[in-house]
């Protein structure tokens, strides 16, 4: 047993009973010791292999949920149940990202309540699993970093409300789009109509299809007869 204190204790021949007594209690006290010191050091090494085990399960959970990039990602597209594969995949690679980079002062936890934040976020992904591809050019994960680096400032930019102090703050209306916006666009558009010309009207076909043949004499691009 590993651990154990050998119990040395050297009786005489005359030894009384009792005497004899106290010492088998402590030889047996002794051997208990070494069989508490054994279990103390056999359970720590099984927590030690628990703990490895569950953080190479959380290691290998992480890659699962952040391979495979979905083939569909416009969000406005999407049905319930493919949005919520893009949901549970996104979720996955954004807490890999943020336990890789140390996302905190860049990006609020209350992320997904983010409409811009989300689609940063997507594209961001989709660019990473394309850039560090078996089959991408070798400098497109130096390129996805340097892409990264500038969408960190954007993210910083869609935080208005200043989420990032550690609790979501619903963006203020008086930052929102008026509801008759959409009314306004037209009236821009067909401002912007009115002083643009007509379209040319189509050339004239015969009843076979075919434009009519040029007069004897005239100049087939329109100019004057020659």
């Amino acid at each position: 047993m590993t651990g154990a204190v050998p119990f040395q204790f050297d009786l005489p021949d005359d030894a009384a009973a009792d005497l004899r007594a106290v010492a088998l209690l402590g030889a047996g006290l002794a051997e208990v010791r070494g069989m508490l010191a054994d279990l103390s050091e056999a359970h720590l090494t099984l927590r030690q292999d628990v703990l490895q085990r569950q953080r190479e399960q959380e290691r290998d959970k992480a890659s699962e949920q952040a391979a495979g990039a979905p083939t569909m990602l416009r969000w406005s597209e999407l049905d319930r149940a493919a949005a919520t594969a893009l949901w549970l995949w996104l979720i996955g690679w954004v807490g890999w990202l943020n336990h890789r980079f140390g996302l905190a002062a860049d990006l609020p936890s209350c992320w997904p309540q983010h409409p811009p934040m989300v689609e940063e976020l997507t594209a961001l992904a989709a660019a990473w699993h394309a850039a560090y591809d078996s089959r991408a050019h070798p400098d497109a994960p130096l390129r996805w970093l340097e892409s990264f680096a500038r969408c960190r400032q954007r993210l910083r930019g869609w935080d208005v409300s200043r989420c990032r102090n550690g609790s979501h703050i619903p963006p203020s209306t008086d930052l929102a789009w008026p509801d008759d916006w959409r009314d306004t666009a037209l009236d821009a558009v067909e401002a912007d109509l009115v002083g643009r010309p007509m379209p040319a009207p189509p050339a004239p076909s015969d009843a076979h299809g075919q434009p009519p043949a040029a007069a004897p004499g005239a100049d087939p691009t329109g100019g004057e007869p020659v």
